[in-house]
């Protein structure tokens, strides 16, 4: 069986193309390939905003013609360019495993500290809306003014005008781009690697949380359209479709869709598979001007929310929530001082002792959000976060550096994939008190405070349990076994609100 295979002419579509093909002859390698390319209306205009063209799909439409026509066999796209009606004619027959949903900004080296204006260059709605608060919130500078301006072109074209522009100080990409840019294996592209990768030294970088920044629907994920009626394709591809990341992106379009569809929105929607459930994350503003935002798991494992007293919970608010005392470790200082090209994870912020200092050369990945913030605040530049999901959960950035990891911890942590662990406090056990006979739920932080309040009142272990999805609930899950009370929920307050409804 031959297909041919058709893409935009840009170095990313055509390597989309080419993984796609790699994938499908993985599959099935007595099938012959041939791949063909094709300008768009998107690729010639290079001037106006994406937002602001007057017709969606300027990156795909051209293409479906060619399929229409029969003149190719399927077309792979960016799922994430696709409008939401793509007519009768034609389907989205298949999808393989989706790259990286998060964006990536670059700021360049040599921006000025006491310079209070940050000018980002970005197209997009959607991303200027959430950069606002990104940037004021999550960024170790203080700006007084935010100021976009519009880019087009493909990623090197972009990356370029970036960097030769004196008046611009950052730009914003989807990272699933420069992955598959920069760790693809084909010899064509060799060159351009060796490019992006010399403007990524020129810049300092950061990953924005989902949690925050929830991505384009469908971005990272290539879509497969095929004829309707090409039955014997079409069958062929149910054999080689990743299903969830199909539902997934199925399931953000259907939003996006319910808010009118289209680049123009200030909507990120994304779906995320983890083997506790799906995690959604949605944040945006919709066109009469209001906001909207949630981060959540939907999980089969559903605690009933009937608690209305919070005399029930325990913590009853975090301050009252200390098991331990954490004493910091002066003795570990020299070597956290010392520590060079490496990415350091910080699972909470008394991790880093007071007195260290991270050196500048080093990738600094925090475990989640307020650990981030905590981390800007002593002036330390965060590139990533695990946004709350866990250590074990894929952080993706082997494109952008091959430092191996060392995490600040304690001598008493669990194991988990980063072996090369400093430690540097330790947990000493305090006396407290907990009524538990008033109390039905309980949320955790930490596995060593689970444990050590059970070991001090066994009798909570028929209660209702509540953590994260990450150490936390490995650790606790290890202790109860087949017990059912214990569920996921993202964070503290969250479970709070939901539990007293309010």
């Amino acid at each position: 069986m031959k297909i041919r295979i058709l893409s935009r002419k840009s170095d990313l579509a055509v390597i989309q193309a080419y993984q796609f093909g790699e994938y499908l002859k993985s599959k099935f390698p007595k099938t012959k390939l041939e791949y063909l390319t094709r300008s768009t209306s998107g690729d010639k205009d290079l001037v106006t905003p994406l937002s602001e063209m007057p017709l969606e799909g300027v990156f795909t439409n051209d293409l479906r013609d060619e399929l229409i026509q029969n003149k190719c066999d399927l077309i792979v796209h960016s799922w994430k360019d696709l409008p939401i009606e793509v007519g009768n004619k034609t389907k989205i027959s298949a999808t393989i495993e989706r790259a990286d949903k998060r964006d990536i900004l670059f700021l360049k080296k040599n921006k000025k500290e006491n310079n209070k204006k940050l000018t980002i260059l970005c197209s997009s709605p959607r991303r200027k809306y959430n950069l606002m608060n990104f940037v004021k919130n999550y960024l170790p500078q203080n700006y007084d003014e935010v100021i976009f301006k519009n880019i087009r072109g493909n990623i090197p074209t972009r990356f370029k005008k970036f960097l030769e522009d004196p008046a611009s100080d950052a730009f914003i990409v989807a990272k699933a781009a420069i992955d598959r840019l920069l760790l693809n294996n084909y010899s064509e592209f060799n060159q351009l690697k060796k490019t992006i990768q010399k403007y990524i030294d020129e810049c300092i970088w950061t990953i924005l949380p989902l949690s925050v920044n929830p991505c384009s629907p469908g971005q990272g994920a290539l879509a497969i359209e095929t004829r309707c009626k090409d039955n014997k394709l079409n069958d062929l591809l149910k054999h080689i479709n990743f299903s969830q990341e199909f539902s997934n992106v199925d399931q953000e379009r259907n939003i996006l869709k319910k808010y009118g569809g289209g680049c123009h929105q200030k909507i990120g929607v994304s779906y995320i598979s983890h083997k506790l459930g799906t995690i959604v994350s949605k944040r945006g503003e919709v066109e009469n001007g209001k906001h909207f935002e949630s981060w959540e798991i939907i999980s089969k494992h559903k605690l009933n929310y009937s608690c209305g007293d919070i005399k029930e919970i325990y913590p009853e608010n975090l301050k009252s929530y200390k098991i331990f005392n954490r004493k910091q470790l002066d003795k570990t200082i020299f070597e956290v001082n010392n520590i060079e090209n490496k990415c350091i994870y910080i699972s909470r912020i008394s991790a880093l002792q007071d007195k260290a200092k991270i050196k500048t050369n080093n990738i600094v990945w925090a475990s989640g959000l307020k650990t981030w913030k905590e981390l800007i605040a002593k002036g330390i530049w965060v590139n990533g976060s695990s946004d709350g999901l866990g250590e074990n959960f894929e952080n993706n950035i082997n494109s952008l550096t091959n430092f191996s990891w060392v995490k600040l911890t304690h001598s008493g942590s669990p194991e988990s994939h980063i072996k090369n662990k400093i430690n540097t406090y330790q947990l000493e056990s305090i006396d407290f008190e907990i009524n538990t006979k008033m109390k039905k739920y309980f949320y955790w932080m930490s596995g060593s405070a689970f444990k050590s309040t059970l070991a001090k009142y066994p009798e909570i272990i028929d209660k209702y349990h509540s953590c994260g999805p990450g150490n936390t609930y490995n650790e606790i899950s290890k202790v109860l076994g087949d017990n059912k009370n214990l569920f996921v929920e993202l964070s503290y307050d969250i479970w709070k609100r939901k539990l007293l409804n309010s």
